[in-house]
C-alpha cells in the first residue's frame, strides 16, 4: 500500500490518455500566449507563477484534458494535493478512465487522508468495476482508517473471494490488517486464525531484517491480545518472548513482556520490564505509563505510582480507568 507519490504522479500524468479540446480562434490565441508564459515561469523554477496562469487558462477551458493534465502534475509537484484530486476525478470522467486509472486516484486520496470521500469514490468505483478485487482491497484501507471496522471486514472478504489465490494481493501484511480489524470490531475468535495465517506467510516468504521485524510486530500483537485479556498466557509467552528476541529494541514489545509478568503476578520482573519500555519508546507513552504506575503500585510504591499515573493522564485525560487509579493511590 505504501506507493511512493511520485508513482502516483506517474499514474495520474502519463496513464491516461490525451484527448484534443477543440476551442475557437480567439481562446485558443490567449491560451498559446500564457501556455508560452507558463513555460517561461516553469523553466525559471517558478511552479508556482506557472500554476497560477494555468489554473486562470483551465477556469476558462475546463474540459482540457491536456491543461488538467499539466494542471495537477504542478500542484502535485509542489504538494497541492487537495487540489489535484478533484481534477484526477474530472479527467477520469473526459478520458473514461480504466481500473489502474482509477485504482490511482484513490490510493491517492488515501495518502491525502480524505479517508471519508475515498469511500465514496471507491465504493462508486467498485460498482463499475465489479470484478476487480483492487477496490475492495483499498477500501480495506480507507474504512479501518475511518473506523468502520465492521464495513471493512466486508470488504476484507469481498477481496479474498475476487482475488481467490493472488498471493501478491494476499499476502501477510493482508491478513495481518485483517486480523487487526477483527480484533478492533471485537471478533477476537474471528481473528486469532488470521494472525496465524499472517504468521505462516511470514514464514514462507524470503528471510531478511523487514521480515524479522514484521514478525516480531504480528508476534506481538497477538501475545498482547491475549495478555490483556488474561487467555493463553502460555503461547502469549512464547510469542512475547520470540517477538522480544527479534527486535529487542522496541518500546511496544518490552511493555507485553512487562505486562506479561504483571499478569503472572511477577512484580519485580514486570518493573524492570516496563522501564526498559520507558526508555525505548520514542515519545511518551500512556499506556506504559500507566502499567508502570498499576506495577508500582502493587509494589506499594504508592507515591510514585501517582507521578506515572498523573503522567499519563497529562497524556490521555479523559481515560476514567487512570483518573480511578491515580485516586486509589492518593487515598
Amino acid at each position: 500500500m505504501r506507493v511512493p507519490l511520485f508513482l502516483l504522479i506517474i499514474s495520474a500524468a502519463l496513464c491516461l490518455n490525451a484527448q484534443d479540446q477543440p476551442t475557437g480562434g480567439d481562446l485558443k490565441d490567449i491560451q498559446s500566449k500564457r501556455l508560452k508564459l507558463a513555460d517561461q515561469l516553469e523553466e525559471q523554477g517558478d511552479d508556482l507563477g506557472a500554476l497560477e496562469v494555468l489554473e486562470g487558462l483551465l477556469k476558462k477551458d475546463g474540459n482540457n484534458a491536456d491543461l488538467i493534465r499539466r494542471v495537477v502534475a504542478l500542484q502535485l509537484r509542489n504538494d497541492r494535493v487537495e487540489s489535484a484530486i478533484p481534477l484526477l476525478k474530472k479527467l477520469l470522467e473526459i478520458e473514461k478512465g480504466q481500473e489502474p486509472e482509477y485504482a490511482a486516484v484513490g490510493r491517492l486520496m488515501i495518502e491525502a487522508e480524505q479517508y471519508e470521500s475515498a469511500n465514496s469514490f471507491l465504493e462508486e468505483t467498485a460498482q463499475k468495476f465489479p470484478e476487480s478485487a483492487e477496490f475492495p482491497y483499498l477500501l480495506t484501507f480507507s474504512l479501518s482508517r475511518s473506523e468502520r471496522w465492521e464495513e471493512a471486514i466486508g470488504q476484507f472478504e469481498k477481496t479474498i473471494a475476487l482475488a481467490k489465490d493472488d498471493a501478491e494481493l494476499l499476502n501477510e501484511n493482508f491478513y495481518f490488517r485483517y486480523a487487526s480489524t477483527r480484533e478492533r470490531a471485537g471478533q477476537i475468535e474471528e481473528s486469532v486464525p488470521l494472525f496465524r495465517k499472517s504468521l505462516e506467510l511470514i514464514e514462507k516468504s524470503e528471510s531478511g531484517v523487514e521480515n524479522f521485524a514484521f514478525k516480531a510486530t504480528v508476534l506481538n500483537y497477538l501475545a498482547y491480545m491475549w495478555i490483556e485479556r488474561g487467555e493463553n498466557l502460555e503461547e502469549a509467552e512464547t510469542f512475547a518472548l520470540e517477538a522480544a528476541e527479534l527486535d529487542p529494541t522496541s518500546g511496544a514489545i518490552a511493555d507485553t513482556v512487562g505486562w506479561l509478568h504483571f499478569q503472572k503476578g511477577n512484580y519485580p520482573r514486570a518493573l524492570a520490564e516496563l522501564k526498559k519500555a520507558e526508555r525505548l519508546i520514542e515519545e511518551p507513552d500512556p499506556v506504559i505509563l500507566d502499567h508502570l504506575g498499576q506495577t508500582l503500585a502493587k509494589l506499594n510504591e504508592q507515591e510514585f505510582a501517582a507521578e506515572y499515573f498523573e503522567k499519563a493522564l497529562k497524556l490521555d485525560p479523559e481515560n476514567a480507568e487512570i483518573k480511578e487509579r491515580l485516586e486509589a493511590v492518593k487515598k
